[in-house]
C-alpha cells in the first residue's frame, strides 16, 4: 500500500508538472511579457502618415476619380490610388509634349499597359499586340509562350490608400521616367512642378513641368485612362480597294502568308440612333474642339472643313455624324477643356513657323476603334515664298526618283538638285555637310527605313515615316506633305500679286483696305497678305484632307487622275464640278495662264 501510494503522488507530481510545463511557453507568448517575441511590423506606413501634407484631387462634385490622387504643392510631390480592380484592367496612356518646342501639341504616342503586383512593387506591363493565334489549343499555348509581354518600368508601392489598393509614387513614376514615356526626352527630374492635376471617374489628367537639354522648360502631359470594350463596336477587315490606315496583327493560327496577317480599318464607332429611320442622328457623334489659339479669321473656314464631312456620312444614313464647337478665351466657352485629354479632339493651330498640317489619331490596338483624334495646323504654309523655293521646289525635283538614282546622287551631290537649287552661298557648306555624313544606304530612299514586322513591307505597310506603322499595330498618320503643296500655291499667290504691283502687306487682320478684285468681280480683303477668296477655300481644302486623315482614310493619289488637263479646263467641268475624285490627294489650285493666242482669240470673239 505505501509503495502504491509513493507511486500515485509521483504521478500526480509528473502530471501537475506536465500540466505546468505545458502552460509555460503560453505565458511566455503573451505581449508585454518578458523575453516575449516583438509583435509583427506592419507590411507599409499608415496612409495618414504617408500622405501628411498633401491635398486630395477633387475634379467633379461627387469626388469619384479613376486614380485618385493627391498633391503636396509645396514639395511638388504626387500620390495616386489605383483603381479597384486594376488586376484585370488595360490602362490607356496618351502622351503629348504640351510646350517647349516648335511641336508642342502634337500626339507624342501612346502606351496600352496594365500592372502587376510583385511582393511591395508594381510592374508596368505592356502586352504583346503583334502576334496571337486563332489556331488550335496547341497553337494558342505555344504564341503565349514564345511572345511574351514586356516590362517597361517597376515602382516601389508606398503604401495601402483609402480604398484599400496600393499607392504609388506619381511624381517618380511620370516626371522621374519621362525618358521612358517620351522617349529621347532627358528632363531634370529634381525641378519638375506639377502644372497640373485633374482626376475624373474615367481618366486622370497630369502635367509635368521641367528644364530638358539646353534648359528649356518642357511641360509633359499624361492622359490616362481604362481601355474597355465599346458595346456594339464590331472590328471591321481591311480591304486593299479602300484607302484606310489599318491596325494589324499577326495570326501565327493560320498558315498561309496570306491569312496570317488580319488588317483592321481604323474607324469611329459611329451608328444610327434609330436602325429604322433613313437618315438618323448617330448615338454619338464625333465632336471636334477649335482651340482658341486658331485665329479667329480663320475659325469659319475650318469649321466648314469639318461640317463638309457630313454629307459623306448622310451616304450610309448618318445624320450630323460631326460636330463642331469653337473654344473661345474672350467669352471663356469650352476652356475648361484641355486639348491633351484624350476625351476630346481638337483642331490647334501653332505659330511656329513651320508649313505643315497633319491629323494623327489613337485608336484601340485590339479593334482599331479610332478614340481621339487630334489636327494640328501651323501658319509657315501661309508666310514663306523663301520656304518654297528653297525647300519645296528641291523636293518637286526629286519626287519619283528611284533608289538608285538617290544612291548615285549621293555619291555625286553636285548633280542633287538639293545642292544645285539652293542658295549659292550655301552651297560649299551643304557640300561639306555631306562629305561629313558619309554615303547613305539606297542614298537615303525611304526602302533603307522599311524594317520590321516582317513581310508586311513587301505588301506596302513598311515600318516608315510614310506609312505611319512605326513600331507599332496601329497606323495613325503616316508622312502628309498637304500643307507644303498649300504653301506652294501661296507663294504663286503672292507672285502674281507682286507682279501686279499690289500691296500685300497693307493689310494682316482682313479689317481694312480692301484693294483686291475677287473671281467674282467684287473687293476681297486680305488675310495675311493674301487676297481672302483665296486663302480661305485654300485652308479649307487644307483641313478637310487632314480631317479625311481623323477618320481613318489614307492619301488617294489616282484621285487626281480622274479628268485630263483639257477636261479640267472645259466649260463642262470648270467651275462646275470638282476636278479629282477625293480630297485625300494633294489637289493643287489650277492656276490656268492662257496663251497670247488664247487672249488674242477671245479678244476677237468679244468684238
Amino acid at each position: 500500500m505505501r509503495e502504491q501510494s509513493l507511486v500515485s503522488r509521483w504521478s500526480l507530481i509528473a502530471v501537475v508538472g506536465l500540466a505546468a510545463g505545458l502552460a509555460y511557453p503560453v505565458a511566455m507568448a503573451q505581449p508585454g511579457a518578458e523575453g516575449a517575441p516583438a509583435p509583427e511590423a506592419p507590411e507599409f506606413p499608415p496612409f495618414a502618415q504617408i500622405s501628411k501634407g498633401y491635398e486630395k484631387v477633387v475634379s467633379t462634385t461627387d469626388g469619384e476619380s479613376f486614380y485618385t490622387l493627391w498633391v503636396n504643392k509645396k514639395k511638388g510631390q504626387m500620390l495616386a490610388e489605383l483603381p479597384r480592380g486594376y488586376e484585370n484592367q488595360k490602362h490607356f496612356i496618351a502622351l503629348t509634349v504640351a510646350s517647349g518646342e516648335d511641336y508642342a501639341g502634337l500626339q507624342a504616342g501612346d502606351e496600352l499597359v496594365y500592372w502587376k503586383r510583385f511582393d511591395k512593387k508594381l510592374m508596368l506591363i505592356q502586352p504583346n499586340l503583334e502576334t496571337k493565334s486563332t489556331g488550335d489549343a496547341e497553337s494558342k499555348s505555344s504564341v503565349k509562350r514564345l511572345f511574351t509581354d514586356r516590362v517597361m518600368l517597376d515602382v516601389p508601392i508606398v503604401g495601402m490608400g483609402p480604398n484599400g489598393q496600393p499607392v504609388i509614387d506619381m511624381t517618380a513614376l511620370l516626371a522621374g521616367r519621362v525618358s521612358i514615356f517620351f522617349q529621347g526626352k532627358q528632363g531634370n527630374t529634381s525641378l519638375a512642378t506639377i502644372k497640373s492635376a485633374k482626376a475624373f471617374p474615367e481618366n486622370i489628367e497630369i502635367e509635368y513641368e521641367m528644364p530638358t537639354a539646353g534648359g528649356r522648360l518642357q511641360a509633359f502631359h499624361y492622359s490616362i485612362s481604362k481601355l474597355g470594350e465599346t458595346p456594339g463596336f464590331k472590328p471591321r477587315e481591311a480591304d486593299e480597294r479602300v484607302g484606310y490606315f489599318t491596325t494589324v496583327y499577326r495570326d501565327l493560327g493560320k498558315f498561309t502568308d496570306k491569312d496570317k496577317w488580319v488588317r483592321y480599318i481604323n474607324r469611329w464607332n459611329l451608328e444610327k440612333r434609330d436602325s429604322r429611320l433613313k437618315l438618323s442622328p448617330p448615338k454619338q457623334p464625333v465632336v471636334f474642339y477649335v482651340e482658341h489659339t486658331v485665329p479667329v479669321r480663320y475659325r469659319r473656314y475650318i469649321e466648314n472643313s469639318l461640317t463638309v464631312w457630313n454629307k459623306a456620312f448622310e451616304k450610309v444614313g448618318i445624320l450630323g455624324a460631326i460636330e463642331v464647337r469653337q473654344q473661345d478665351a474672350e467669352t471663356g466657352s469650352h476652356m475648361e477643356k484641355d486639348p491633351e485629354d484624350v476625351r476630346y479632339n481638337f483642331i490647334r493651330w501653332l505659330s511656329n513657323d513651320q508649313g505643315t498640317a497633319i491629323g494623327p489619331s489613337r485608336v484601340n490596338p485590339y479593334t482599331g476603334e479610332i478614340l481621339d483624334a487630334d489636327i494640328i495646323l501651323t501658319d509657315g504654309w501661309i508666310r514663306h515664298f523663301w520656304t518654297n523655293f528653297n525647300q519645296v521646289l528641291p523636293q518637286i525635283a526629286m519626287e519619283g526618283m528611284a533608289s538608285d538614282t538617290l544612291a548615285w546622287l549621293d555619291t555625286n551631290p553636285q548633280w542633287d538638285p538639293r545642292i544645285r537649287l539652293s542658295p549659292p552661298e550655301q552651297r560649299n557648306f551643304l557640300m561639306a555637310q555631306r562629305a561629313h555624313r558619309g554615303v547613305l544606304a539606297y542614298g537615303g530612299h525611304a526602302l533603307a527605313a522599311a524594317e520590321g514586322m516582317g513581310d508586311v513591307k513587301l505588301m506596302g505597310a513598311g515600318n516608315n515615316e510614310f506609312t505611319g506603322l512605326v513600331n507599332r499595330t496601329s497606323q495613325v498618320n503616316g508622312l502628309c506633305m498637304a500643307a507644303g503643296g498649300k504653301a506652294f500655291d501661296v507663294a504663286m499667290m503672292r507672285m502674281q500679286m507682286d507682279a501686279l504691283g499690289l500691296d500685300t502687306e497693307t493689310v494682316t487682320t482682313g479689317s481694312g483696305a480692301a484693294n483686291v478684285i475677287g473671281p467674282d468681280g467684287t473687293k476681297s480683303d486680305l488675310l495675311d497678305g493674301v487676297p481672302e477668296w483665296f486663302i480661305g477655300p485654300l485652308l479649307t481644302d487644307l483641313v478637310e484632307h487632314e480631317v479625311g486623315h481623323t477618320l481613318g482614310l489614307r492619301h488617294n493619289f489616282k484621285a487626281s487622275t480622274v479628268y485630263g488637263l483639257d477636261k479640267i479646263n472645259s466649260p463642262e467641268i470648270k467651275g462646275k464640278k470638282a476636278f479629282t475624285g477625293s480630297v485625300m490627294d494633294y489637289t493643287p489650285i489650277n492656276m490656268n495662264i492662257p496663251t497670247i493666242e488664247q487672249l488674242n482669240t477671245a479678244k476677237t470673239d468679244s468684238e
